[in-house]
């Protein structure tokens, strides 16, 4: 098992951004996934090797109740499945046996969170994207054991939308929240932020504005973005005020990462 992190959360993250002027961190985009097949264990042990801060995964249920990292409910368009087949609506076994890379003419398979945990545990922070909760918060109850058992619980925060915000609340509150801000929201990010005890959200290019970014800093809120893929577009971003960038191109994001802190 990888080392534990020291401290929590909120506290390695102040260390990543603050200790040795590193103000600018990035997150891989499930995984390394401009490189590798998205949401693999190689897409997350490449995000480690080019010096990602944070990998960002989805996790959803199969059909059988098997926690699976998968942004996708439709098999077709990450993987070589039928078109009309769900994660939702096949069980493990048989997704086990599809190809995530067939697309890219690669070779990867669907892994479970608790593989994700085993091979990058404990060497980077990871943001898990929840777009469901699972019966009665099964989904968001297993991964907090999950990661209560392999000693990750410091390096691990949870985000997503007010339903699952609310069930984060009341099954795993002593995981970090993140307000994920999207185009149908009703509520705007600072106030979704504050209503569900989030220390992070998780911004949308092109629907926040500099006032929301205003706001959020006098509050204290960590500010994610979503996403930024070229050098002048992660740079841009972290000139505005945000503090962790999400990208598919995790190797071109540390390097401007990097520039940014060199000129900071």
């Amino acid at each position: 098992m990888a080392q534990k992190m020291k401290g929590s959360v909120r506290e390695r993250q102040m260390i990543l951004t603050e200790e040795n002027g590193k103000r600018f961190t990035v997150c891989a985009h499930r995984g390394f996934s401009a490189r590798y097949p998205e949401n693999s264990i190689e897409a997350f042990e490449g995000a480690v090797a080019c010096g990602a801060d944070e990998i960002e995964l989805d996790v959803r249920l199969t059909a059988d109740g098997v926690m699976i990292v998968s942004h996708d409910n439709r098999l077709d368009r990450i993987s070589d499945g039928l078109p009309g087949e769900t994660v939702s609506g096949s069980e493990f076994g048989y997704l086990r046996g599809l190809n995530t890379g067939a697309k890219r003419g690669m070779t990867a398979r669907f892994c479970t969170p608790e593989e994700v945990f085993a091979a990058v545990g404990g060497r980077i922070i990871m943001n898990i994207h929840l777009k469901e909760s699972g019966p009665d918060g099964c989904i968001i109850r297993g991964l907090a054991g999950l990661a209560e058992r392999y000693g990750i619980a410091d390096s691990v925060y949870f985000a997503g939308s007010p339903a699952e915000l609310d069930v984060m609340r009341k099954y795993a509150p002593h995981i970090p929240r993140t307000a994920i801000q999207l185009p149908r929201d009703t509520v705007g990010i600072a106030d979704m932020a504050a209503e569900y005890g989030c220390f992070r959200v998780q911004l949308w290019s092109g629907l926040y504005t500099a006032g929301d970014i205003d706001l959020l800093k006098s509050r204290g809120v960590h500010i994610n973005l979503f996403h930024a893929e070229t050098e002048e577009e992660v740079s841009a971003a972290f000139a505005e005020g945000v503090d962790t960038v999400l990208s598919n191109n995790a190797d071109i994001a540390v390097a401007a990462a990097e520039i940014m802190r060199g000129l900071a």
